[in-house]
């Protein structure tokens, strides 16, 4: 576990990405007004456990299981990890909110499963953006040891606007937009693992005991490729 963990909780300035409206490919799209879409596969969830109502896909938070599948709603869709592409959602909290340990967003898949992730979670009573942005403190040759590190989370505040993920040449880009403001801004990236085939994206809401009713909101679900 990382050592240091700083919260910064006003807007700071960070690598903003531009809208790219021209030239997109729609991938897959839903913005759940009365169904789900039939390219959904529901893993690892019960029927009561998803709904969709007033407009918007509503999952139960689901305690997570040490093995994947983790359960969530997953799209297959065609396109490789060198490509361009762009996978957005809005994510919102119903009711009581997120307790420690739980997260709720969108991920990345490949054939071996998770490759990466955009969510909202509570960390030791912080409801933030993760992941973090990790900065080495430590002296060359400890670069291995998490306690050199400390992680700077932006709180989870819906006015950065949807959850994204930027998939571009082998990499994956954890970012959120458009603000209010028409801003995109990117919180932390990471090489992923190379993959032609077997991809796709997943809408998922775990963690925690399960010990009560929680549910998190999805909409405008979308993935482009540019």
């Amino acid at each position: 576990m990382l050592k240091s963990v700083l919260f910064l909780l006003g807007l700071m300035a960070c690598l903003a990405w531009p809208s790219h409206s021209r030239g997109q490919e729609v991938l897959f799209e839903d913005t759940f007004d009365t169904a789900l879409s039939d390219k959904w596969k529901i893993v690892g969830l019960q029927p009561e456990d998803y709904r969709v109502r007033d407009g918007a896909l509503e999952l139960r938070v689901k305690p997570l299981a040490t093995q994947e599948p983790w359960p969530m709603l997953s799209v297959d869709l065609p396109f490789t990890t060198a490509d361009s592409v762009v996978a957005s959602v809005e994510v919102s909290v119903v009711g009581q909110r997120l307790q420690r340990g739980e997260f709720a967003g969108l991920c990345l898949l490949d054939p071996d499963g998770v490759s990466f992730m955009a969510r909202k979670t509570n960390i030791d009573g912080y409801f933030v953006l993760a992941p973090g942005k990790a900065d080495f403190i430590g002296e060359p040759g400890q670069e291995g040891e998490p306690g050199k590190y400390t992680v700077t989370y932006w709180p989870a505040d819906e006015s950065f606007g949807p959850l994204r993920i930027l998939v571009r040449g082998n990499y994956a880009h954890f970012q959120a937009g458009p603000s209010a403001t028409g801003k995109y801004r990117t919180f932390f990236h990471s090489a992923i693992r190379p993959s032609k085939e077997g991809l796709g994206f997943g809408l998922l809401a775990a963690g925690g005991t399960g010990d009560a009713e929680r549910w998190v909101r999805f909409d405008k679900f979308r993935v482009v490729r540019q």
